[in-house]
């Protein structure tokens, strides 16, 4: 049962710290649902060795070993990532559009609205003419 609350715990702060949020949802889901098989792979590992029941004890305390536990860590995780999410945008009063998949006009780090800031001067179009005719040739 521990696996749950970590999961949700993960969840929480991958969803508020990675943009875009559905990507944060992802990751949450994939490493939880992982964390979860890997227990899952080791209890059935571990069928073969003698003190086979100490360990599942151990295992046990973590989380649920069965194929079917999966969906309450991952269920745990995705809600951590949503609520954390929501919780930032409402505290932040974003719109929820720019927040859930930011879109180009919102992204000034990577030049995508440097060329709206570009003048247009009659130099430009001469650079422009002379590689246009050098292209022709």
């Amino acid at each position: 049962m521990l696996l749950i609350v970590a999961a949700a715990i993960l969840g929480a702060a991958v969803g508020l710290y990675v943009r875009p949020r559905v990507f944060a949802l992802a990751i949450a889901l994939s490493v939880s649902g992982a964390t979860q098989m890997v227990f899952v792979f080791l209890a059935r590992l571990s069928e073969a060795r003698p003190d086979h029941d100490r360990i599942i004890r151990a295992l046990e305390f973590f989380s649920i070993l069965d194929v079917h536990g999966l969906w309450p860590v991952m269920a745990a995780a995705g809600t951590g990532t949503l609520l954390a999410a929501l919780g930032w945008s409402v505290a932040r009063q974003d719109t929820t559009d720019a927040f859930w998949f930011p879109g180009l006009e919102t992204d000034r780090r990577r030049g995508v609205r440097s060329m709206e800031l570009v003048e247009d001067r009659a130099i430009h179009a001469e650079a422009r003419e002379r590689l246009d005719s050098i292209l022709r040739r």
